[in-house]
């Protein structure tokens, strides 16, 4: 008998999992976690994503509500669920009575009847439905609240901002033959592109953000909202089952890898110096350097030293207010001089992009970015400058950078809305139309993916990433415990097999050191340095086209000498058995830093849960 895998080699806490419970009315099917609903199903097919009913408090931070007298009745043809929630904090408390109901006939009905215990002061209170993103492009019906009817489809590109408003009722057809109706009460909903944060879903929300927010929900007040999912089907379509076992296919070369960076903040050099016998090969170094914050040659020098260290090329992100962008240039350019440093690229970040803005804003007294870029080719610095955000896509998506830059960039984070497994892993599917969007938008231009983590990096909708000192799951957070373990390097592989596939020119995943490091904070190497060390040996080399048969798993494939190399990755909580090509020649564990953990995750040709290995196939050149 296998045991059962450490919950700290995996997600890098103890924190227990939240249950999970499949509820079932005949063919309709739902799984209910922490008294939300997710994975609605009828007859096999996902018809709506999530139907969450949350609180959020004034500065977006999501209550963790206390469920009490939680009553579950199910027969073959419904089910019904009854409990109360409590949201309390020091900004207040609020109570709900929530009732959910399901029916075979495809008929799905959520009631929430709510009231503030205080006076409850929120930026959004209520239900939440999450269509799953691969609607995009599908039909779309909007009933507002009127009853005027819209007749369009979900944006196939990542839209930035609100593609719907006052909705009253979505339907859509998840398939052929199948039609989905959501109508919603309570106030008006409207509607927004989650991919934009890589959340693999449309969001539609109670309350328009062009209400005033925060409000204040009196102590007393009621509030009462209603959600009806209508599921109708002209046939009978199968289930569909996901086995444990994949099959790998490797095809003919397709381009090649991108080149691997870290990024590293002035503030963990010290530390970055000490770990750099553990790093592993690093290709290329990006410093944020920002004036504000007193940077100048002394930390090029320093930073120039520990890529020397480590046979890495330099680059540097110039925080920039983007005023006068003549002087500002004039300024870095000197450090750089005299520092004599000699750059692999600059890459230019307006200080703007910090906090979210409306699309195609650009601040009073500001100037585009696109001057600043032209100011430091003036200065006749000698390497590609590129334009972006220091932020997330859905900053660059708003306001996408114009002008004679030799490339863009911008980073993603995994938890802006949710922290669990699922649906960090989700995020992955969403990369793909994320990079066609930045292609759209910006022509012609090589992208720089990243930083591409888990946990946030800044957050531009709030004062501050949120709180997590028991390193917990914890949306929005900095720190987040799946770094340290073998999710986070399986995450990795997920996000470098889309980035090479969209044919990205530098892919951004890790630090050397913190919250985002490739060594933890004794400078031990995480599991993630292994994963590292590999996709940095592959910077650049011939890539070729890998295909898998089971979603739970990501692959890519690239030349070492005469033979070619397939890292993979389980990105799931079970174990997957990896039918390999017939010519594979090994197996080897890689997934972290002891023998161990690399040993544990390989089983014959069986990848554990949230592991990586990588498979060596023996091929003519």
């Amino acid at each position: 008998m296998t045991a059962d895998p450490d919950p700290l080699a995996l997600y890098g806490t103890d924190e227990p999992l939240p249950e999970r419970q499949l509820l079932t009315a005949g063919p309709l099917t739902a799984i209910l976690e922490d008294g939300n609903l997710r994975t609605i199903s009828f007859a096999g097919v996902e018809v709506v994503r999530a139907i969450n009913y949350l609180a959020r408090d004034a500065s977006w931070g999501t209550y963790k509500p206390e469920l009490l007298d939680i009553r579950i009745s199910e027969e073959s043809l419904s089910f019904d669920l009854r409990y109360d929630g409590l949201c309390a904090g020091p900004q207040g408390r609020f109570g709900y009575r929530m009732r959910i109901r399901g029916d075979a006939s495809g008929e799905l009905t959520l009631e929430a009847d709510g009231v503030a215990l205080t006076d409850f002061p929120t930026n959004r209170t209520g239900f939440v439905v999450l269509h799953p993103s691969d609607v995009a492009g599908k039909r779309l019906i909007i009933r507002h609240s009127d009853g005027g009817i819209e007749e369009t489809t979900f944006p196939k590109l990542v839209s930035p901002d609100q593609p719907a408003f006052d909705i009253a009722a979505l339907t859509h057809e998840p398939v052929p033959g199948m039609v989905c109706t959501v109508a919603m009460e309570g106030d008006a909903f409207e509607m927004e592109d989650q991919r934009n944060w890589t959340d693999a879903s449309f969001k539609t929300y109670i309350r328009p953000l062009s209400k005033p927010r925060p409000y204040i929900i009196d102590k007393g007040s009621k509030d009462i909202q209603r959600i009806t999912v209508s599921v109708r089907t002209e046939m009978s379509a199968p289930e569909r089952a996901v086995g444990n076992t994949a099959t790998l296919t490797v095809g003919k070369p397709a381009g090649h890898m991108p080149s691997i960076a870290v990024f590293l903040d002035p503030d963990e050099l010290p530390a970055a110096s000490a770990g750099a016998p553990l790093l592993g090969r690093i290709p290329e170094i990006i410093l944020r350097f920002d004036s504000a914050r007193g940077h100048d040659r002394r930390v090029l020098e320093q930073a120039a030293d520990l890529a020397r260290t480590l046979g890495a090329r330099l680059a540097i992100e110039a925080i920039a207010d983007t005023v006068d962008p003549r002087a500002e240039a004039a300024s870095v350019a000197d450090a750089i001089r005299l520092a004599g440093v000699k750059l692999s690229a600059l890459l230019v970040s307006p200080r703007r992009e910090f906090k979210t803005r409306p699309s195609n804003n650009l601040p009073a007294g500001e100037r585009p970015a696109g001057e600043l870029v032209d100011a430091f080719k003036a200065t006749g610095i000698d390497c590609p400058i590129g334009a972006g955000t220091p932020s997330l896509f859905t900053e660059f998506n708003r306001n996408p950078p114009k002008g004679s830059a030799d490339f863009v960039f911008f980073g993603n984070s995994a938890i802006v809305h949710a922290a669990d497994e699922q649906s960090v892993m989700e995020t992955l599917n969403v990369y793909p139309t994320v990079m066609e969007t930045a292609r759209h938008l910006c022509a012609g231009k090589a992208i720089w993916l990243g930083p591409c983590t888990i946990g946030m990096r800044h957050n531009p909708y709030g004062e501050k990433v949120a709180a997590n000192p028991t390193l917990s799951r914890v949306p929005a957070a900095g720190a987040d415990p799946r770094q340290e373990a073998l999710f986070g390097a399986a995450f990795a592989v997920g996000v470098a097999a889309q980035a090479a596939r969209a044919a990205i020119d530098r892919l951004i995943l890790a630090a050397p050191t913190g919250s985002f490091g490739l060594l933890n904070e004794a400078g031990s190497r995480r599991p993630l340095q292994a994963v590292h060390a590999e996709l940095a040996a592959a910077s650049g080399a011939e890539r070729y086209e890998t295909s898998v048969d089971h979603p739970g798993l990501a692959a890519i494939g690239f030349r070492v000498g005469k033979n070619i190399r397939v890292l993979v990755a389980n990105l799931t909580a079970l174990p997957i058995e990896i039918a390999p090509p017939p010519d594979a020649k090994k197996l080897l564990g890689v997934a972290g830093g002891n023998a161990r953990l690399a040993n544990s995750c390989l089983t014959g040709h069986s990848l554990g849960p949230y592991c990586s290995a990588v498979l060596e196939i023996g091929r003519t050149a």
